[in-house]
């Protein structure tokens, strides 16, 4: 296993596992920039075998698992090769349709691995006419600071499971926030809640929306999604992933438009990982 040096060497490695491939299959899809991103910071690393090439990338104490295969079969046994697989605490992430997952869910479960946690994409779809009009925006919702991302980063560890949630290291929150794509709520002089996203063009990714436990009664949720939604008026396709186990939060997602739209995220991971 070798840290990946540029985004360059990670394409070559991927174009090999994929030349003359018949049944190509992959769980790695990151953006140029969320790539040069782990690149720069050493969180990256790659190991090739005979028709595929496994990523790893280091987290909070695990590392998540990415592969590119010539073939589900090509996969399953080089899988079986992999030393870090008996030593360390791995997840990985399927993602697509149910029944197009149906066969590397079970070649994982086959491979000893288990299932620790299922998300599913919801969908807001507006259009021009029924955007969100601005109204009068709530005082206690603001732009985050940088100060406050060391706050905001530890609310986030404090309410999800960075395991099965994908939750940001330190630069990825210090750049968003940089970027005015966290609002957070403030209450009694401290961070209260917060919403984060990200928005491309016409398409805006919520990832996070929290209040913290003790200022649920607040309606501090209520006022964050208003704001994000009114203030983002060209978007006409907003989207989150939700965990499967969280009734509540779809509840409040429904209660604001989005529904499910098919798309299914099933979190596996190896026996150094319980639920």
């Amino acid at each position: 296993m070798q840290p990946a040096l540029s985004i360059r060497e990670v394409g070559e490695a991927v174009s090999r596992a994929r030349t003359g491939a018949a049944e190509y299959c992959t769980n790695f899809f990151p953006s140029p920039q969320k790539l040069q991103g782990w690149i720069s910071h050493g969180e990256l690393f790659c190991d090739e075998r005979a028709g595929v090439a496994f990523f790893l990338r280091k987290d909070r104490g695990f590392w998540h698992l990415y592969f590119c295969a010539a073939d589900p079969a090509t996969l399953q046994r080089a899988l079986t090769t992999l030393p870090i697989l008996g030593t360390d605490p791995i997840v990985l992430d399927l993602v697509g349709k149910e029944a197009e997952l149906a066969r590397l869910i079970a070649l994982f479960e086959a491979a000893g691995w288990h299932i620790y946690n299922r998300l599913f994409r919801m969908a807001r779809t507006v259009t021009a006419a029924a955007a969100a009009a601005p109204g009068t925006p709530d005082s206690r919702v603001v732009v985050a600071d940088r100060a406050e991302v060391p706050a905001i980063l530890d609310l986030l560890l404090r309410s999800f499971d960075c395991r099965a949630e994908q939750i940001p290291m330190l630069y990825e929150v210090e750049a968003a926030a940089a970027a005015g794509q966290i609002w957070v709520a403030r209450y009694a002089g401290g961070l209260a809640g917060l919403l984060f996203f990200e928005t491309q063009g016409f398409s805006s990714l919520l990832r996070y929306w929290l209040v913290a436990p003790e200022l649920r009664t607040q309606r501090l949720g209520s006022a964050l999604m208003r704001r994000y939604l009114a203030e983002q008026p060209a978007v006409r396709r907003f989207l989150l992933w939700v965990a499967a186990s969280n009734p509540e939060a779809i509840v409040k997602y429904e209660h604001f438009d989005f529904a499910r739209e098919g798309l299914v995220d099933y979190v596996f991971a190896n026996d150094r990982i319980r639920p």
